[in-house]
């Protein structure tokens, strides 16, 4: 890995954008700035202002740039929302010279990710599975071995265009340059989940702001990936609505009394809800507010459960359902989880956080610090170059539009 060099991402989640710089080198992946400016031109994960998004993204860039005592130029940035979708597809070459060769790799990769796709949609991530070598699958680095056929198995994920566009347009007009685009699921894991969970099998669930993000991966592979468009938000709306509280009282109430499980409140607890229009505040029981959060709760984790159920992994998730994204933090969203999956959850955020740990540990940073956990992997010399994921050139619209920029 090359030495003390500055990296950046930028998280363009429904409520807040984030910005983090760190630096990576020999002694691993530092962070040195934190940046998070309220985000009021996105909805469930989409660009719908992109004056306001500018204007979160500088005060974001502006507040991390300070921590860190430097300034950033370019940024590797997440991507979310529901026009985000995965495909698993296989690619199939013969070898000429019957032992693989990194070129032979580089072939077979490409043809994986060579297929039509409309022309509203463009390739985000390309990210290798498993090889087999003739008749022998499950192979990680096939360079080297003997063989006349090579067969490579891989994620795509792609995404609307316009979206794409987006989120490029707002980060020029801050002075920002996307040197990578990485989906937020495959970001928020790569934070995330520990190597065995991906062995074993596991779900990761981000409920974040205005979306709810699902990976799944099997033997150490990411074999799906899909978007809800339901998050923490409409609970808040729900508080607002049901207590006859201003949303940003009801978003207060929900981070600091808020509960998924009513069995686990004390009866007897009461909360101040502020009124609306200059009324005065009312004192209301906390197991009222429960009843409010735990229906909504139960519906996205059944959306979750539905989503699973149409893969054909879902019996296969050992290490069952890890939870994290900003809305995770709420009490009793553990219980719930167990209870409708009907599989082990648990909470989840950021692993191994080095430097501003105590700012950067919380689960609503998962997505942000796993896409610079994506950026040192990619400079990572001593990773194999057959498992990392594929840089992909231009993002432009159109059909057969995946040429792999081979860097590492």
């Amino acid at each position: 890995m090359r030495k003390n060099e500055i990296i950046a991402a930028i998280d363009f989640g429904t409520t807040k954008v984030i910005v983090l710089i760190a630096e990576a080198g020999e002694k691993g992946l530092q962070v040195i700035g934190v940046g998070v400016a309220e985000s009021e031109g996105m909805r469930k994960g989409m660009i719908i202002n992109i004056g306001k998004t500018v204007e979160s993204i500088v005060r974001a860039k502006k507040a991390s740039e300070h921590m860190a005592g430097c300034e950033i130029s370019t940024v590797v940035s997440g991507i979310g929302g529901s026009t985000l979708t995965g495909v698993n597809k296989n690619g199939m070459i013969s070898t000429k010279k019957g032992e693989i060769s990194r070129s032979d790799v580089e072939r077979v990769i490409e043809t994986a990710m060579t297929y039509p796709m409309p022309l509203d949609r463009t390739l985000i991530n390309v990210i290798p599975q498993q090889y087999t070598v003739d008749d022998h699958d499950g192979i990680k680095d096939p360079i080297g071995m003997s063989g006349v056929r090579l067969d490579m198995d891989v994620h795509l994920i792609t995404a609307a265009s316009a979206s794409v566009e987006n989120i490029t347009k707002c980060a020029k007009r801050a002075e920002l340059k996307i040197v990578d685009l990485l989906a937020n699921p495959l970001a928020s894991s790569l934070a995330v989940l520990e190597k065995n969970e991906k062995e074993l099998g596991v779900a990761l669930v981000d409920i974040g702001g205005g979306t709810t993000e699902i990976s799944v991966w099997i033997n150490g592979a990411l074999v799906w990936t899909s978007v809800l468009g339901i998050g923490g938000q409409l609970i808040t709306q729900d508080i607002g609505t049901g207590l006859r509280t201003p949303l940003a009282c009801a978003e207060e109430i929900k981070v600091r009394y808020g509960c998924a499980k009513s069995d686990l409140v004390d009866p007897s607890e009461m909360v101040e809800v502020p009124g609306v229009g200059g009324r005065e505040e009312k004192v209301l029981r906390r197991s009222v507010l429960t009843e409010i959060i735990e229906p909504r709760m139960e519906e996205i984790f059944r959306m979750v459960q539905k989503e699973l159920e149409k893969t054909e992994f879902y019996d296969l998730l050992a290490a069952g359902v890890v939870i994290t994204g900003g809305t995770s933090q709420m009490q009793g969203i553990v219980e719930l989880g167990e209870e409708v999956l009907n599989l082990p959850v648990r909470n989840g955020g950021p692993l191994n956080v080095k430097g501003l740990s105590n700012l950067v540990s919380s689960p609503s940073f998962s997505t942000a610090y796993g896409l610079l956990v994506y950026e040192t992997m990619m400079m990572d010399e001593s990773l194999p170059f057959p498992m990392k994921p594929v840089r992909v050139k231009g993002q432009s619209t159109g059909f057969f539009k995946k040429v792999a920029n081979f860097l590492f």
